[in-house]
């Protein structure tokens, strides 16, 4: 039978291993808490970097978008004096030079110079077409004004047909500027239904004339703008951006479309026309 002093001693080992214990605890309970706080730190300082990499990101996309624009329309000015036929056939030993000028010659009838002052004139760069359509000819002239000439006596005339094939003439745009073209087809499409006159402008944009006021679209994020202002139906079209691979901005979807936002922003700082918006 346990003494009265056998219990107390019992009692005094149960509360030294009690307190041996309760601190071994305490010491785990605080080496946790510094590794919480030096985790915490961590998680700040990794977010703060996460910040810091989204907005270098942020700025890089919105630059390199507005260098592809400036690009982009460069590229079109450097073809400014080009026409693209299409239609003509292709033949071995044809000269550019003669086929072109004669159906140039064709189109502007008397009006017709003695020299068209062709630079250059040649097939499309592109391996023949499997289909067996020609391919274009490309011809650029040394006087932007006779180029222009041709171009508005070729859209007074309903068809044109030379070497017994109908033949059609259109501006040499960059293929990005042809990318955003057929992208708004859509938009396009609607405004000639209902007879609202438009004109492609550089570096590139749509605008069009509602009302007296002038709208334009220069991204995709201008095209629901311009809908609403215009008092048009909604419709939906393409982004020729996040939907072409070779400019659509790396990163999340999420951040890619905000870049083209920012880039919208950023450019309507330097006003090259009239904005989606009543000027």
């Amino acid at each position: 039978m346990l003494t009265r002093q056998d219990k107390k001693e019992l009692v005094a080992e149960l509360c030294s291993a009690i307190r041996e214990e309760v601190a071994a605890v305490r010491q785990d309970l605080t080496a946790l808490e510094h590794r919480v706080d030096e985790l915490e730190v961590q998680r700040l300082q990794a977010e703060q970097h996460q910040r810091a990499t989204d907005l270098a990101t942020s700025r890089q996309g919105k630059l390199l978008l507005e260098l592809r624009r400036q690009v982009e329309d460069l590229e079109n000015r450097g073809r400014r004096n080009n026409i693209r036929v299409r239609g003509l056939p292709e033949s071995e030993g044809e000269s550019p030079r003669e086929i072109l000028e004669g159906l140039f010659t064709q189109i502007l009838g008397e009006e017709a110079p003695p020299d068209f002052g062709l630079e250059r004139a040649h097939r499309a760069l592109r391996p023949p077409r499997r289909d067996g359509l020609p391919r274009d000819l490309v011809c650029c002239f040394q006087s932007f004004q006779l180029k222009e000439t041709i171009m508005r006596a070729a859209r007074t005339l309903r068809t044109i047909n030379y070497m017994d094939s109908h033949v059609s003439l259109y501006h040499d745009l960059s293929p990005l500027a042809l990318d955003a073209r057929r992208a708004l087809k859509p938009l396009t499409g609607l405004l000639q239904q209902k007879r609202i006159p438009y004109k492609w402008g550089f570096p590139f944009s749509l605008q069009a004339r509602v009302d007296n006021r002038w709208l334009a679209v220069r991204w995709p994020n201008d095209v629901l703008r311009f809908l609403r202002a215009a008092g048009l139906p909604e419709i939906p079209v393409p982004n020729w951006i996040l939907d072409n691979p070779l400019t659509r901005p790396t990163g999340p979807t999420v951040l890619a479309e905000n870049l083209v936002d920012g880039a919208q922003q950023s450019s309507s700082t330097r006003r090259d026309g009239p904005s989606a918006a009543e000027e």
